[in-house]
């Protein structure tokens, strides 16, 4: 009868080798997966961020057009001022007037942070707090029931060397200046026509710009 003989050399360079390729493969793969899952997860928190503050602001101001009833509406601001050929900073402001003789303001206000300094490589906080500032208001301007509603923050980046003259705020942008990734894209009031429209619409790098406010009411029909 033969007996087998086991081998004791264990295993070799080349299987060691082939099993450490193979563990890589499947760590990676892994990694690969619940970064995408993480992902996507984080894509769902923000868009659900997004959908309650536009039902928030849509319900606050369209309840007051609908039940106190809309006669009138007047831009009384307007700026969309032109920063070194990019950003485009934009105010609005609209007077309300409805049925009862009370009156409200609706403002928004994008301002977004540009580059106000010299930039050194020392610079890591914003000078001058000026990082993005993305509002919408609505209320009795001076009274107690007027709120400003901050867009969701939903993460910020740096604008890069987008504003600054000095190559060495590439990595900083302006002063470390917070350019937030959800941000208000464009702005449209119109009061034309006895139909009184207010569109914002919003911007996120994920998710493009398919998200917005948007709000109809006639004027003066009752």
């Amino acid at each position: 009868m033969k007996l087998l003989k086991l081998n004791n050399k264990g295993l070799t360079a080349i299987e060691i080798l082939v099993c450490f390729v193979l563990m890589t493969i499947l760590v990676v793969s892994m990694y690969s997966t619940v970064t995408t899952y993480k992902n996507k997860q984080s894509i769902e928190s923000d868009k659900d961020k997004i959908i309650a503050y536009k039902n928030l602001l849509t319900k606050e101001i369209q309840d007051d057009l609908v039940k106190k009833g809309l006669v009138d509406a007047k831009v009384v601001e307007k700026l969309n001022d032109e920063v070194s050929g990019t950003t485009v900073d934009k105010r609005y402001k609209v007077e309300l007037l409805f049925r009862d003789g009370s009156k409200k303001v609706l403002e928004v206000n994008a301002d977004y942070a540009k580059d106000f300094g010299t930039c050194s490589t020392a610079d890591t906080t914003c000078l001058n707090d000026k990082d993005d500032v993305l509002t919408i208001s609505y209320g009795t301007e001076g009274g107690t029931d007027y709120t400003t509603y901050p867009l969701p923050d939903l993460g910020y980046g740096y604008n890069g060397n987008t504003f600054s003259t000095n190559s060495s705020c590439s990595s900083k942008g302006d002063q470390g200046c917070k350019i937030y990734d959800f941000r208000i894209n464009n702005i449209i009031i119109n009061t034309d026509d006895s139909i009184f429209s207010f569109y914002v619409g919003f911007y996120h790098p994920d998710l493009g710009t398919r998200y917005g406010i948007d709000i109809v009411c006639p004027i003066n029909y009752f």
